[in-house]
C-alpha cells in the first residue's frame, strides 16, 4: 500500500502536477473565504437595515406617545388655568392682595374649563361663578400624565442606543428627565394635597361643603375674616401657578422633541 502511494507521489512529482493541484486547492480556499466574507458583509448590511427600520418604528411610536403627552398638557392647562382664575377671583373678593406672577395667566379665559363654566369669566361679583369656583378648589390634576410606554420599549429593546443622532438622544432624555422630576414624588403629591386641605378645613372647622355652598355672601365674608383659609388659598394659587408653568414648559419641550424626531425620520428615509 505504501509503495502504491509512493508511486502516485513520484508520478505527480515527475509530471509537476502537484503544484497544479496545490494552486487549484489554494484558489478554492480563497474563493470560499471570499464567499464567506461577502456573505458576512451582506448579513451585516441586512442587519443594519433591519436595525434602522426598527429604530424608525420606535421613533414613530415615540411620536404617538409624546403627541398624547401634548394633549394631556393642553387639557391640564385648561383645567389648571380655570382653577387659577377661580382662586384669584375668590382672593380678590376677600380683598386680598395678590402677587403678580411671571406666568402669563391672562391667556386662560380662552382655554377655560368649559366643562364647568362655558361663559366669559366675570370681572365683578357673580354668585353663580363664585359657586363654581368653590366647587373646583379640590379638582387638582391626578393620575398619570406622561405616556412612557414608547420610551420604555425603546430602551428595553436596546434600540435607543442604536439611534445615531446624539443630539436627538440628548433632547429625548432631557424631556423625560424633566417630566420625571416634575410629576413624580412627594413634591407633586404635596401640590395635590393643598387642594384637599382647604376642602377638609372648611368642612371640619366651619361645616361647609365647598361643593354645595348655598350662602355665597356668607362664604365671602368668611374668607375675609379667616386668615387661615386665605393663607391656604394663597398657597394653592402659588401651586396652581407652578403647575401651569410646568405644563407650559413640558408642552414646549415636547413640541420641540416632536419636531426633531420628525426631522430625523425624514433624513433616515431620504
Amino acid at each position: 500500500m505504501i509503495g502504491f502511494f509512493r508511486k502516485i507521489r513520484k508520478k505527480l512529482a515527475d509530471d509537476n502536477q502537484f503544484f497544479k493541484y496545490a494552486r487549484y486547492a489554494i484558489g478554492e480556499i480563497v474563493l470560499v473565504v471570499v464567499g464567506i466574507l461577502i456573505a458576512l458583509q451582506i448579513n451585516n448590511w441586512n442587519e443594519k437595515i433591519k436595525t434602522q427600520e426598527n429604530v424608525q418604528a420606535q421613533l414613530i411610536n415615540l411620536i404617538d406617545a409624546i403627541e398624547s403627552d401634548v394633549k394631556s398638557y393642553e387639557n391640564l392647562l385648561s383645567q389648571e388655568g380655570f382653577r387659577f382664575h377661580a382662586v384669584k377671583y375668590l382672593l380678590g373678593l376677600a380683598e386680598e392682595e395678590i402677587l403678580i406672577y411671571s406666568y402669563d395667566y391672562h391667556k386662560f379665559p380662552k382655554n377655560q374649563w368649559s366643562f364647568m363654566w362655558d361663559k366669559p369669566i366675570p370681572e365683578e361679583y357673580d354668585e353663580e361663578y363664585i359657586t363654581t369656583c368653590l366647587s373646583i378648589l379640590d379638582n387638582g390634576p391626578t393620575g398619570s400624565i406622561i405616556n412612557k410606554s414608547a420610551i420604555s420599549e425603546f430602551n428595553s429593546t436596546g434600540l435607543f442606543s442604536s439611534l445615531k443622532n446624539v443630539e436627538l438622544k440628548k433632547k429625548i432624555n432631557e424631556y423625560y428627565i424633566y417630566t420625571d422630576t416634575r410629576y413624580v414624588g412627594r413634591a407633586w403629591e404635596y401640590k395635590l394635597d393643598i387642594s384637599l386641605q382647604i376642602r377638609d378645613f372648611l368642612l371640619d372647622q366651619h361645616q361647609i361643603d365647598s361643593r354645595r355652598v348655598r350662602d355665597v355672601k356668607g362664604m365671602i365674608e368668611l374668607f375675609k375674616n379667616d386668615t387661615v383659609i386665605t393663607s391656604k388659598l394663597h398657597i394653592l394659587l402659588d401651586n396652581i401657578s407652578w403647575s401651569c408653568q410646568t405644563f407650559l414648559n413640558s408642552s414646549q419641550m415636547a413640541l420641540q422633541v416632536l419636531e426633531d424626531i420628525k426631522t430625523e425620520l425624514n433624513q433616515l428615509n431620504n
